[in-house]
C-alpha cells in the first residue's frame, strides 16, 4: 500500500494526466482550405466586463491568482488592460503560459469501500479567473460559429446554444413515440456506448485537422493549439501541495471548452453512423453515444447494430479511443412486448450484450414502455436521502430557522424532483404525480 505523499501524487498523475495519444493519423493529408467562416477577432470591453462579472465573487480560485472579488472590485481600473491583453492573445493566436497553470484539489468520492484505487477520487480544478474569462469569450465565439454555419450534427449536444441534457432526452422520447405512431409496428433497440477516458486521449493532430476541415477560422485553430500545449498543474492532496508539473493529458474534462472541442473530435463518428442510411438514429452527448435502430424483426436490428458498431470500431482505431465494453447497454422500446423477441442479445467482438427492460440514460431511468415508474422510484429514494441530509445540517450545523431550511429545500431538493419533469410528466397521470410530489414534501 502506498503511504508517502510523493508516491500517492505519482499514482494520481499517472491515472488522470499521463496519457499519450497513439492515433493513426496516416489518413490525414496536407490540405488547404481557401474559404473559412468569418470570425470577429476583436474583443470589446463590454464582453470582458460581462464575462468577469458573471463569475461568483467568492468562488474558489487558484492560489496563484488574485481573488474573483478583488478583480471585480478593481475592474473599472483594469478593464482597458485586460481587454488589450485578451485581444493580444487572440491576434497572436496565443494562450498565455501563466493561464495554463492550474491547481487541482483531489477529493475522495463518497460511499466507497476503500480508497486504494485511484478511481475512488475526483478532481476539482481551481482556475485563474482571467484565464476563465478568455476561455468563456472564445467558447461563445466558437459556439456562435457552430450554430450559424451548422458545423455539427443536430445529434451532437451539450455546451451548444439551445441544446442541453433535457433537449437530448426530449429528442430521444420523441423519436421513440414517432416510430411507435407509424402504421407499421416496429420495435426499437438502443445500444449505449461510453468512451473510456474520453478527454484524456484526444489526438491534437486529429482535433486540429477536424477544426480545419470544418472551415474554422485560423484564429480559433491556432489559439486552440496554444491552449492545449504545455499545460502545468499541481495537486492538492492530504492538505499538501505538489510541485508544478507539465501534464500530458490531451484535453481536460475539467475545462468547459473541452466539451465542445470533443464534439468536433467525434463529429466524424456521428456523420459515418448517420451515413449508413438505414433505420438508425444516433444521439451524442459528448462521450455518451446512443444508437437507436428500429425494424419489424429483432434479427434485422441485431445485424444493423453490428454494422453500426463496426463503424465505431474503425473510428476507434484512427482516433486512439476506446469504448468501455463492460458498460455497453442494450435496451428495447415497444408497446407490444409479446409480439417481439425481447430476449434477443447481440454479439459484439467477444462480448454478448443482453437486452435489459430498463436502462439509465443521462440521469433518467427508461423502461421499454416509457412508463417512468422506475424513474419516479429513483426520485423518491434520492429525495429521502436529501431530506435526511438537510435535517442533519439544520439541527447539528446551522441551527437554521425554518425559512432558511425551506430556501435550501426549494433550491436543491425540489429542483431535483422537478428535473426532467417536462420529459417524464404524463398528462393523463397529472393527479397521481402531484399527489406523489406532495407526499414527498411531507416526508
Amino acid at each position: 500500500m502506498t503511504t508517502t505523499f510523493e508516491k500517492k501524487i505519482k499514482i494520481l498523475r499517472e491515472k488522470f494526466f499521463l496519457s499519450s495519444s497513439q492515433a493513426n493519423v496516416s489518413d490525414i493529408a496536407e490540405s488547404f482550405i481557401s474559404l473559412t467562416v468569418s470570425f470577429n477577432s476583436r474583443i470589446t470591453e463590454d464582453e470582458v466586463k460581462q464575462t468577469i462579472r458573471r463569475v461568483k465573487a467568492d468562488k474558489a480560485s487558484s492560489a496563484l491568482d488574485i481573488s474573483n472579488r478583488a478583480l471585480q472590485a478593481s475592474l473599472a481600473e483594469l478593464i482597458s488592460v485586460l481587454t488589450s491583453l485578451f485581444n493580444a492573445c487572440v491576434t497572436h493566436k496565443y494562450h498565455s503560459k501563466q493561464f495554463k497553470k492550474t491547481q487541482t484539489i483531489v477529493l475522495c468520492k463518497l460511499k466507497k469501500s476503500d480508497y486504494i484505487n485511484s478511481k475512488t477520487y475526483r478532481l476539482i480544478a481551481l482556475l485563474d479567473i482571467m484565464s476563465k474569462a478568455l476561455k468563456s469569450i472564445m467558447i461563445k465565439r466558437l459556439s456562435d460559429i457552430v450554430e450559424t454555419h451548422c458545423m455539427l450534427s443536430n445529434a451532437q449536444m451539450r455546451v451548444r446554444r439551445k441544446w442541453f441534457m433535457i433537449s437530448t432526452l426530449d429528442l430521444l422520447v420523441d423519436q421513440v413515440h414517432t416510430v411507435w405512431d407509424c402504421e407499421i409496428k416496429y420495435v426499437i433497440f438502443m445500444l449505449s456506448l461510453d468512451v473510456v477516458e474520453a478527454f484524456n486521449w484526444v489526438s491534437h493532430v486529429r482535433l486540429l485537422h477536424t477544426l480545419k476541415m470544418k472551415r474554422t477560422s485560423s484564429y480559433i485553430i491556432e489559439w486552440t493549439r496554444s491552449f492545449l500545449e504545455n499545460r502545468e498543474m499541481s495537486l492538492i492532496f492530504d492538505e499538501q501541495t505538489s510541485d508544478m508539473r507539465e501534464i500530458n493529458a490531451d484535453i481536460s474534462q475539467r475545462f468547459f471548452i473541452s466539451s465542445i472541442l470533443f464534439l468536433f473530435f467525434n463529429a466524424s463518428l456521428i456523420e459515418k453512423c448517420e451515413a449508413l442510411r438505414i433505420k438508425i438514429e444516433v444521439l451524442d452527448f459528448v462521450n455518451d453515444i446512443n444508437i437507436l435502430v428500429y425494424d419489424r424483426f429483432t434479427e434485422e436490428i441485431c445485424r444493423t447494430l453490428s454494422k453500426a458498431h463496426d463503424v465505431c470500431a474503425k473510428w476507434v482505431r484512427t482516433h486512439d479511443a476506446t469504448f468501455a465494453s463492460e458498460k455497453y447497454e442494450l435496451t428495447h422500446f415497444t408497446r407490444k412486448s409479446k409480439r417481439f423477441d425481447m430476449m434477443t442479445s447481440i454479439q459484439i467482438e467477444s462480448s454478448v450484450i443482453k437486452s435489459k427492460s430498463d436502462v439509465r440514460v443521462l440521469e433518467m431511468q427508461l423502461n421499454m414502455k416509457l412508463q417512468w415508474d422506475a424513474h419516479l422510484r429513483q426520485i423518491e429514494t434520492n429525495h429521502i436521502t436529501r431530506m435526511l441530509t438537510l435535517s442533519r445540517l439544520k439541527v447539528f450545523t446551522w441551527e437554521a430557522i425554518f425559512t432558511k431550511a425551506r430556501q435550501v429545500y426549494s433550491a436543491v431538493v425540489r429542483s431535483e424532483i422537478a428535473f426532467e419533469a417536462s420529459v417524464w410528466h404524463q398528462r393523463d397521470k397529472k393527479d397521481e404525480l402531484l399527489s406523489k410530489e406532495r407526499r414527498l414534501e411531507t416526508l
